[in-house]
């Protein structure tokens, strides 16, 4: 039993170590500037070993992105009792899938054309979508219970509702590019918006 623990942590640091060194190299060069080797030697594996975790590079940015958003999905469900009104706490959940790439704005635009060239989603987009259909019903639950909000659609009605709403985000923040100022300002008029319809 210990063994498979042992095994398994390796296997995730191996992971960890060829996601940072790629990320770094990417950062500095471009993804098209880094080849496999380049990403192999300097997280100290196999070339092989790379494709065991990543079947393309692209792959590497998918799971880079994912981490970056599972940071914000743990935050999400608070935020619809925290703010001052339903539509603020919709803002606010919407920007934050948006506001923490900020720093990543190359890489989603390769993320965005890997989710729609892809002929099916990779394990990681499935744990994530999983992640945040759950992180989603728990914010809508949370919503559903202000004094502010009533509505005859379900959780998984409204979190789908919102998941379209926030895909034309992603895809207009992507082409806008920094400082984002339009997809900043359409965020918070769609998600209030959307807010009007939960209105008592």
């Amino acid at each position: 039993m210990t063994g498979v623990g042992l095994r398994e942590r390796k296997r995730a640091a191996s992971r960890a170590r060829i996601l940072r060194e790629a990320i770094a190299l990417f950062s500095e060069r471009g993804i098209e500037g880094v080849t496999v080797e380049e990403i192999a030697a300097a997280a100290d594996v196999g070339k092989g070993t790379v494709y065991n975790y990543f079947k393309a590079k692209e792959d590497i940015i998918v799971a880079f992105l994912l981490e970056l958003d599972r940071e914000a999905l743990a935050a999400m469900p608070g935020l619809a009792a925290e703010a001052k009104s339903a539509a603020d706490a919709l803002d606010a959940a919407a920007w934050s899938l948006l506001g923490n790439k900020a720093d990543h704005h190359r890489f989603v635009r390769v993320f965005l054309a890997r989710l729609v060239s892809a002929d099916g989603f990779a394990d990681d987009l499935i744990e994530f979508q999983k992640a945040l259909d759950a992180a989603l019903g728990l914010f809508f639950e949370n919503l559903l219970a202000r004094d502010d909000v009533a509505t005859d659609r379900t959780v998984e009605e409204l979190g789908l509702s919102f998941k379209t709403h926030h895909l034309g985000l992603n895809m207009l923040w992507s082409l806008e590019g920094p400082p984002f100022a339009t997809a900043r300002a359409l965020t918070r008029w769609h998600m209030h918006m959307f807010a009007k319809g939960l209105e008592p």
